[in-house]
């Protein structure tokens, strides 16, 4: 009862702070709405138009000269980076390559099917990153068509050569035609293509979630410049309750962000002639993502706070490390376009773990499964930040 009434009387504290500042909390929480509301509008042609640098495309196949020439034909376009695996039982790699595309580490694959007599199989089947906008997909598909067209018609030609000094009645018998190309429903496993508002209302939310890194920091500061820790020490309260009231109002504050910009995303945009926001059907999931990335922004933020001396400290670093890790985590700039070196750098990013976590959801239509591997990050992430901070919390609150 004791510790449950300090722990009331920690977050009645931080609370009243937070509502002193009205401006600022208004700010905080329309922020990301603005933003939302301004970027979606104006990136949603970006997304169903822009061709970024050439996509990455996997060729799997078994040995044999028809898939020699497919996959020969395939590397001729400039606009793909063909890597190929030839796999003699390849059911396994067919499973992996197709996890490769899911989690958007390959652009395009194209799976060749059992082979039949001759040197070709009956089916090819094209799988796309249901990550890609909507041009990039039907760029994927053309080029892919392109390319089994130019076999299938460099295959005529050859036979037509061979067959020029023959009689006339010598007919095409032995041509092994190319196999027909399937495209996976809706690129893979029927998800849709992201739209600009399942780039922008998570990208935003996160950043705003870890923007709160700077007035939770200058928070911290001021009660130490205020005297306000000096007369904690004589308490008999742990840091740990203390930390705690400090972690509840900025995670509900978090949470409020969140759900606005969804709401915008679901139906104001479609108002305004945006595109409306999808956000799968997992909603344990989705509030297990945004948890955890809420955790990870608010440990970051005790964590700096410990760190820095003064409110210009916590104010300049924590504003320039949160868009560095913004930029670099695809948040100001989508992964997708960027160059590869960068789209490797992203995974030091939290915001790009959140964000991968939100479109896993809102795009590829995943469950809690799917997500786990960013969720474990994110509170990874988190939980490291807070125990440093509340080791270095404990020590300053310490009589002296």
């Amino acid at each position: 009862m004791r510790r449950a009434a300090q722990l009331r009387a920690a977050l009645a504290k931080e609370t009243l702070g937070l509502l002193r500042d009205k401006e600022a909390l208004l700010m905080l929480i329309v922020m990301p709405a603005v933003f939302v509301l301004i970027m979606s509008l104006a990136l949603q042609d970006t997304f169903r138009q822009s061709i970024p640098r050439p996509m990455r495309l996997v060729f799997l196949a078994s040995e044999g000269a028809g898939p020699e020439r497919l996959l020969a034909a395939l590397t001729r376009e400039n606009s793909l980076a063909v890597s190929a695996r030839i796999s003699k039982d390849n059911r396994a790699d067919r499973a992996r390559v197709r996890t490769q595309v899911r989690e958007g580490h390959a652009a395009l694959a194209v799976i060749l099917g059992a082979a039949r007599h001759g040197s070709w199989p009956g089916t090819a089947t094209l799988y796309i990153n249901p990550a890609l906008p909507a041009q990039m997909r039907a760029l994927g598909i053309s080029l892919v068509r392109r390319a089994f067209a130019r076999v299938a018609t460099d295959q005529l030609a050859s036979l037509v050569r061979r067959l020029a000094p023959r009689s006339p009645g010598a007919g095409p018998a032995s041509l092994a035609r190319p196999p027909r190309l399937l495209v996976a429903k809706g690129g893979l496993d029927g998800a849709p293509a992201p739209t600009s508002a399942q780039q922008n209302a998570p990208a935003w939310a996160l950043l705003a979630m870890f923007f709160l890194t700077v007035p939770l920091s200058v928070a911290v500061i001021k009660e130490r410049q205020q005297g306000i820790i000096t007369r904690l020490r004589a308490l008999p309260v742990p840091s740990w309750v203390l930390l705690a009231g400090k972690i509840l109002p900025y995670f509900l504050i978090n949470t409020i962000q969140l759900l606005m910009v969804l709401g915008e995303g679901m139906y104001v945009l479609p108002l305004l002639g945006g595109d409306a926001l999808t956000v799968g059907h997992a909603p344990f999931a989705l509030a297990v993502v945004a948890a955890s990335a809420n955790l990870a922004a608010i440990g970051y933020g005790l964590l700096l706070a410990t760190f820095v001396q003064s409110q210009e400290q916590a104010t300049s670093f924590g504003a320039v490390s949160v868009l560095i890790m913004a930029a670099i985590g695809g948040i100001l700039v989508p992964k997708m376009v960027m160059p590869t070196a960068m789209q490797e750098l992203s995974v030091v990013s939290p915001m790009s773990w959140g964000l991968d976590g939100f479109q896993a959801i809102f795009v590829r239509g995943d469950g809690l499964a799917g997500v786990l591997p960013d969720t474990l990050r994110l509170l990874g992430f988190g939980a490291a930040c807070l125990i440093v901070a509340a080791v270095r919390f404990h020590r300053e609150l310490r009589p002296q």
